[in-house]
């Protein structure tokens, strides 16, 4: 079983550098608004990978962005969300 899993987190590594290539040749509208906030003329500029690098400069505790799990990621964003706004909606 071991082995099976080693051989599905190397699946998963490849199909994630695949899908960072991929987005590296997206090109995406310069949405100013998003879901009704407001994002700044910075970020708007910033490539996937500076945002995420933005993200990792400026993130708290000890560990790695760049090596969380997208779903893990997601809900590191909601709880800096939830602890910036105090938002008792997302509880």
């Amino acid at each position: 079983m071991a082995r099976g899993l080693w051989l599905f987190r190397v699946v998963m590594k490849t199909l994630e550098k695949l899908y960072i290539w991929v987005e590296s040749k997206m090109e995406y509208p310069e949405d100013h608004t998003i879901l009704g906030v407001s994002i700044d003329d910075d970020l708007q500029k910033m490539s996937r990978r500076k945002l995420c690098a933005h993200i990792e400069e400026n993130t708290p505790g000890e560990g790695s962005f760049w090596k969380l799990d997208s779903t893990t990621k997601i809900r590191f964003g909601c709880q800096m969300m939830r602890a910036s706004h105090s938002d008792s909606s997302l509880k």
